[in-house]
């Protein structure tokens, strides 16, 4: 099943109260049990609470409807800062912001050895002991605050898709490999920022994981006000909601990207776990599974482009349709002048005037919006091929399956 936002950010809310430490404290919450986070169930499967850094994390599998649960997709969720304890405020010190994976546990009078494993150090081994229980399982990551930020690191080191809230920029403590994997995976990691939290907005955006939303909440509250959980809000499919302004044009955009790298992903999962299926046959892989294969994995990609492609010419689209608006207001604001100016004058008298200037309809309107309509009728052309190759890729893979009776029932 899909995890939907709402999921992760719930489970970002409340793996903070693992915390023995914190007001929320639930003891209930431990391995074993079922809970529901956002408007699904899931099983807890493993729980920390390290006491010697302050770090807390848990990993949940989805359960369905008839009570089934599907370890094949896990989310690993890190817990945020608790004021209360002085160990995740040193973190935030020393990591965060000082990019030391060790924790110093006497930072005003160090001595040797009196550096241990910090969070990030026991993030990734809590994040070791999940995927060599579950080799097969599809895992993401989700938190919030210093919780994003051990989050996508572990995503970064592990390859893994991860969605969370209100994050500072890791990228001061990511290996070379990490980094050099973000960005050639760009979208597989998803922070959303409030534009206007400090906390969060720490350290940039290097690995260019953040999504930066206004949350159109004014600008006299407490600091710490922006940067909390419950601003989000979600819809009824578990999206969240940005709101639809002028700054936010941009941020709509990238999460439709992070959806579409979602879908990508999940498609060749889908496929991983079918080649699987082939070879467990006993006799390998057979030429016609081959070509299925390789023409859905050349449909997986196909499609993501053809989605990324209408998602930004959309927004083409959009700019010459405001153009030929634009172009037509311009004209008739242009008239408007013309005529207070000229009130002696009739109509067509003010129309060769302005033609004298080089102002006439020919050229302010009709000239440029026949231009923007010829560029939205190529961009839609571009679309239209895209569909035609799309369409040959599943007439092919049909056929194939009409062809390989044994192919078919194991599709089936």
């Amino acid at each position: 099943m899909s995890i939907s936002e709402l999921n992760y950010n719930t489970l970002s809310d409340q793996v903070y109260w693992i915390d023995t430490k914190h007001s929320n404290h639930i003891s209930s919450i431990k391995p074993g049990k079922i809970r529901k986070f956002g408007d699904t169930k899931f099983k807890i499967l493993k729980t920390e609470n390290n006491k010697k850094n302050g770090m807390q994390a848990m990993a949940v599998a989805p359960v369905d409807k008839n009570g089934k649960v599907d370890t094949t997709e896990i989310v690993i969720a890190y817990a945020g800062t608790n004021f209360a304890d002085a160990k995740d405020r040193a973190t935030d010190l020393q990591t965060v912001v000082l990019g030391d994976k060790m924790f110093e546990q006497s930072p005003v009078h160090p001595y040797t050895g009196s550096k241990i494993d910090g969070q990030v150090m026991t993030a990734q081994k809590f994040a070791n002991e999940i995927k060599a229980k579950y080799p097969d399982a599809k895992i993401s990551t989700t938190g919030h605050s210093l919780g994003e930020f051990l989050a996508l690191t572990v995503s970064a080191e592990n390859q893994w898709r991860n969605v969370g809230f209100n994050g500072p920029d890791p990228s001061n403590i990511l290996s070379e490999k990490a980094k050099k994997w973000v960005e050639e995976n760009p979208g597989m990691l998803t922070n959303y920022r409030n534009r206007a939290d400090l906390i969060g907005n720490f350290g940039v955006d290097d690995i260019s994981a953040a999504i930066t939303v206004s949350m159109e909440m004014g600008t006299h509250l407490n600091p710490v006000d922006y940067h909390q959980l419950s601003n989000w809000t979600f819809d009824k499919e578990g999206k969240l909601k940005i709101p639809n302004n002028d700054y936010n044009q941009k941020a709509i955009l990238q999460q439709a990207e992070r959806y579409l790298m979602m879908e990508y992903t999940a498609k060749l999962s889908g496929l991983l776990a079918l080649r699987k299926k082939f070879q467990m046959s006993g006799r390998g892989i057979s030429s016609n599974e081959q070509i299925y294969l390789d023409d859905s994995h050349a449909l997986a990609i196909i499609e993501t482009a053809v989605a990324e492609f209408k998602i930004s010419t959309a927004l083409v689209i959009k700019i010459y349709e405001d153009g030929m608006t634009d172009a037509e207001k311009i004209w008739k604001e242009t008239l408007q002048e013309a005529r207070k100016c000229g009130d002696l004058l009739t109509e067509s008298e003010i129309l060769v005037e302005l033609e004298c200037v080089g102002c006439t309809e020919k050229r302010l309107v009709i000239e440029p919006c026949k231009d923007y309509q010829n560029k939205i009728n190529k961009v839609k052309k571009m679309g239209d091929s895209f569909d035609r190759l799309v369409a040959d890729i599943k007439n092919s893979i049909e056929a194939l399956k009409q062809k390989d009776h044994d192919l078919a029932l194991q599709l089936a």
